[in-house]
């Protein structure tokens, strides 16, 4: 078994009810840095891992120096990006993304869905679970 599959293995597994995918919040890493650009796009610069493949890569490894990957985000991913604080669930960010960009719920949500998974793919923002909802009879901390 390879490296990425035992990896893989033990990672928390995406819910299969896709109404709980959206309850889940993304949250950006810290080690990602930004700028914003005056066009309303956004620049991030983030550490390649030491498992990143690819000539950039295999440089960095060879000379043992950190080396950061660019990705550049138009308006619209700028926008996503900013709401990724961890605080709001991916369908509390479709709903600001379609009154902001006048889509419709559906293309809001997939839009939303698809750009968060590239998100995570490449290491940028991690998904947290969704909160558990409370019981209108709970009792508050004591």
């Amino acid at each position: 078994m390879g490296l990425d599959r035992l990896v893989a293995k033990f990672q928390p597994r995406a819910p299969k009810d896709p109404r709980a995918v959206l309850r889940c919040r993304p949250r950006r890493c810290e080690a990602v840095e930004e700028e914003a650009q005056p066009d309303g796009s956004m620049q991030l610069r983030a550490p390649l891992n030491k498992t990143s493949r690819g000539l950039q890569a295999m440089i960095a490894r060879a000379a043992k120096a950190p080396v950061k990957k660019t990705f550049e985000l138009e308006a619209v991913g700028a926008f996503v990006w900013s709401l990724c604080d961890g605080t709001l669930s991916l369908e509390a960010m479709a709903e600001r993304l379609r009154t902001q960009f006048k889509m419709n719920r559906l293309e809001a949500e997939a839009a939303l869905v698809a750009f968060v998974q590239t998100l995570g793919r490449k290491g940028l923002i991690t998904l947290l679970p969704a909160e558990p909802k409370r019981s209108k009879g709970a009792k508050h901390g004591r």
